[in-house]
């Protein structure tokens, strides 16, 4: 091999091995960042709950926003409960020395916290509700709560219907 050879070699390693190094760098840092407010349904509810917000009129929606913006560190703190509720489950069932009536509990307390944040969801969606005429609050309503995603159903013959 030529001395020529030799270095573009060392060139083109050198350049995969950054290329490497960047990838593993950026999927560290985005696992270290990553929040936690997207693994469970409560909060991704609260992201629904804004866009039906900013779908509702005008004299209504700086209303909403007023109630939303009130409620907001009462949610937050409710949130953040259920963040510290999943954070001592995961300590506890990582330490194996934990007996099962305390990840029984530890289960009760997460499941108690996400049920009171979900309970002032529903009564903040009540709130803003209240105020809209029926079909503004059909509207609201089917946006507050339109499902996550498409739900596999499962088709008689590829026709439309569903078994029964």
């Amino acid at each position: 091999m030529t001395r020529r050879t030799l270095i573009i070699l060392l060139i083109v390693s050198g350049g995969l091995n950054l290329f490497l190094v960047g990838i593993i760098a950026a999927s560290v840092i985005v696992h270290w960042s990553r929040s936690e407010i997207g693994r469970d349904p409560g909060p991704r509810r609260a992201f629904r709950l804004y866009r039906a917000v900013d779908n509702l009129d005008e004299p209504h929606r700086a209303r909403a926003r007023a109630t939303l913006k009130k409620m907001h560190p009462e949610i937050r703190a409710k949130i953040e409960v259920i963040r510290a509720a999943r954070r001592a489950l995961r300590k506890q069932l990582r330490d194996n020395a934990v007996s099962p009536e305390a990840v029984e509990a530890g289960f009760r307390s997460l499941q108690q916290a996400r049920s009171e944040t979900q309970a002032a969801f529903h009564a903040l969606v009540r709130q803003i509700a209240e105020t809209l005429s029926p079909e503004q609050r059909r509207r609201f309503y089917r946006e507050a709560y339109r499902s996550g995603g498409r739900k596999r159903k499962w088709r008689r013959n590829g026709e439309g219907g569903r078994r029964e």
